[in-house]
């Protein structure tokens, strides 16, 4: 077996490395947007609705791969008014949607799909649900215990 050196051991944990960060680089660069269309996003609306004063803020936020129709929603309600939210989620309110189907006409995207963990679904609310992004109008109209409501989508 031959001596290795210092420089000949850090030319070759250099090549490894290299070599490893371009292999974990092509799987990643399908995720941030490589060949495949995805769509990510993020819309906010306060709670309660006006007249009154919204102490709370429904965020609903996901990432979607439209050409396999795939991809995870959630939602929870955060406190806080929308342009001072907290990061402390109020209980029972968090949801997890897998997608299982989506529909694109021009500017708008239909997503159905599953809530994950049923159990913390209120009496009377579905686990089938729909989420529709509009683009064009800037919203997006999603489930809130059982009723569609609209928020408006955050600008990237």
């Amino acid at each position: 077996m031959d001596k290795l050196d210092r420089k000949s051991f850090f030319r070759i944990a250099g090549v490894g490395s290299v070599a490893a960060a371009g292999a974990a680089g092509f799987p990643l660069a399908r995720h941030l947007g490589g060949p495949t269309k995805g769509l990510a996003f993020r819309a906010t609306t306060g709670l309660p609705k006006p007249p009154l004063p919204s102490y709370a803020t429904y965020v609903v936020e996901g990432s979607v791969d439209l050409s396999r129709g795939e991809g995870l929603i959630t939602s929870r309600v955060l406190a806080g008014h929308p342009g001072a939210t907290s990061t402390i989620g109020l209980p029972g309110l968090a949801r997890l949607m897998r997608v299982t189907g989506v529909e694109t006409q021009g500017q708008q995207v239909r997503f159905r799909g599953v809530i994950e963990d049923r159990s913390q679904l209120a009496p009377g609310e579905s686990a089938n649900v729909e989420v529709l992004v509009d683009r064009d109008r800037g919203i997006v109209q999603a489930p809130f215990l059982g009723s569609q409501t609209e928020l408006q989508l955050a600008t990237h």
